[in-house]
């Protein structure tokens, strides 16, 4: 399968440190001749390696992440391969930068493979479609001895390596392939262990009686180590009676997605389909996906996600922001340290790195918090017989401002399922409809009863509802529990009181 170019090329250089350079397997030269611009990518570095195993040398792009230059010298960064190097670097490059920014992928180096190049056995013409597709597959008329094995062999043996060496990177692998790149990317999928996501682009399985598709589900019966594998689809794509074949098969830990596109070609569909793969591929890793609350399980969760990969993974950096923050609004000053290492080994000192460090120091010279959020959700509640006295519905409202009008717009409804007591509040909206929210916290006190929910934004502490019983009517404030929230003057916010009447 041919692709078109269709993005352009430009040319000037960057130079990476040249002392780390090792003999031992080639290395990456710098192209002083020529760079490639891979527009909201940034710049990508040109490079030529010498590779025993092609017995050519080939171009290669490199784009590196914002954080690089930042970041402790530590850290390694996944890799993501790009077949197709000479046009499909540009749109992979800016959909990468995008999710990174967003914080829906972690941040990679791009290695781009361009196709330039002729041996004494193949012609300039027929190069493409004899390193991209695997041996034992007829392509575009080729015969069944094509390079792909070999291509990938040097993609694992000598380009990674040498890349490793130059670039601080390391597992996870990803290859990103469309048409022709696509095949052998998911043949990679299927016979490979380099690479722990595979993003396939218009990939045409049906070839030679379906093959390359037999090829992943045979794979679904081995113990092999899992595969994230999307495939995006305009032209080509997947049968829906072998996709349903391989999913039925693949085991619980892989993660397969497959889209069909719609108002897209074979020559348009890769920017698109190369976000969704990514963002696919990667969504455990996604903010998105993370916990909320409590905030001590946000990095255990990530390290979850890097076992999942297979290599460890670094947070994206709006995670680890929130993360420092969160944990000195809790009182846990030794947390938010580790924290704050993470973050600046991963992507650099914050620019009021000062004044997060003072913080952090503050908070480790208090007490260690009695109260926290993880606490007050995991609090027992009360039992039916010590709830009975408050079973029912409450009407009242909540109110911030004494001169606010009071009609009723939320009712209390406590009531016992399956044997257990439960709460929620139901807020009343002007155009008829009802929002409820489920209790998160409930406890009898000797003067009422507290009750409450996550906040459904930062500040993430408990909002608790703590009230005093006169009669009939329960009335108190509310407060922020598990946190220690102070407003950007460095006030406390303006408390919220309540007034709730039995009705039933």
């Amino acid at each position: 399968m041919r692709a078109r170019k269709l993005f352009l090329i430009s040319f000037c250089l960057l130079i990476p440190t040249a002392g780390r350079i090792q003999a031992q397997t080639p290395a990456l030269v710098s192209d002083s001749n020529r760079t490639v611009s891979a527009t909201r990518g940034g710049t990508a570095q040109s490079f030529q390696i010498a590779s025993t195993i092609l017995k050519e040398t080939r171009r290669i792009a490199i784009v590196l992440p914002p954080s690089f230059a930042q970041s402790a010298a530590e850290r390694r960064y996944p890799v993501m391969v790009v077949t197709d190097g000479d046009f499909l670097l540009a749109p992979v490059a800016a959909v990468s930068d995008e999710l990174t920014r967003n914080g829906q992928i972690p941040e990679m180096v791009i290695v781009a493979i361009e196709n330039f190049g002729r041996t004494a056995e193949v012609s300039s013409d027929d190069k493409r479609v004899y390193d991209l597709s695997p041996p034992g597959l007829s392509v575009s008329g080729s015969d069944l001895n094509q390079g792909g094995e070999r291509f990938l062999d040097f993609i694992e043996k000598e380009l990674l390596p040498a890349v490793d060496r130059q670039f601080r990177t390391a597992a996870p692998r990803v290859m990103v392939g469309l048409s022709n790149g696509a095949i052998l990317a998911t043949y990679a999928a299927a016979t490979r262990q380099t690479y722990s996501a595979v993003v396939s682009l218009d990939a045409p399985t049906h070839l030679g009686d379906n093959w390359l598709a037999k090829k992943l589900i045979a794979r679904t019966a081995t113990t092999s180590p899992p595969v994230r594998y999307a495939s995006l689809e305009a032209r080509f794509g997947w049968s829906d009676v072998n996709w349903k074949l391989l999913t039925a098969g693949a085991p619980a830990s892989w993660k397969l997605y497959r889209e069909k596109l719609q108002l897209e070609g074979h020559e348009s569909m890769q920017m698109l389909g190369a976000y969704l793969g990514l963002r696919q591929v990667f969504a455990d890793y996604s903010r998105f996906s993370a916990p909320a609350y409590p905030t001590t399980s946000i990095l255990p969760y990530y390290q979850k996600v890097g076992a999942s990969l297979g290599a460890p993974v670094v947070p994206p950096q709006r995670v680890l922001r929130t993360v420092v923050e969160d944990l000195l609004m809790e009182g846990r000053g030794a947390a938010a340290r580790e924290a704050y290492k993470t973050l600046v080994s991963g992507f650099g000192a914050p620019s009021d790195s000062a004044k997060l460090l003072s913080e952090i120091a503050e908070v480790e010279r208090r007490p260690p918090p009695t109260e926290t959020v993880e606490g007050l959700l995991a609090t027992p509640f009360p039992k039916p017989e010590e709830a009975r006295a408050f079973i029912g519905e409450w009407v009242g409202d909540v109110w911030m401002n004494p001169d606010e009008p009071r009609q009723g717009g939320q009712t209390l409804r406590i009531k016992i399922v399956d044997g257990k007591v439960m709460g929620e509040t139901i807020h009343h909206l002007p155009d008829g409809r009802e929002l409820v929210q489920r209790w998160e916290y409930f406890q009898i006190t000797p003067e009422g009863m507290t009750w409450g929910m996550m906040n459904g934004m930062r500040p993430m502490g408990v909002l608790l509802f703590e009230g005093k019983l006169k009669g009939d009517t329960i009335s108190g404030t509310e407060r922020f529990g598990g946190i220690s929230f102070r407003q950007p003057d460095g006030s406390l916010p303006p408390p919220l009181y309540f007034s709730f009447k039995r009705v039933k």
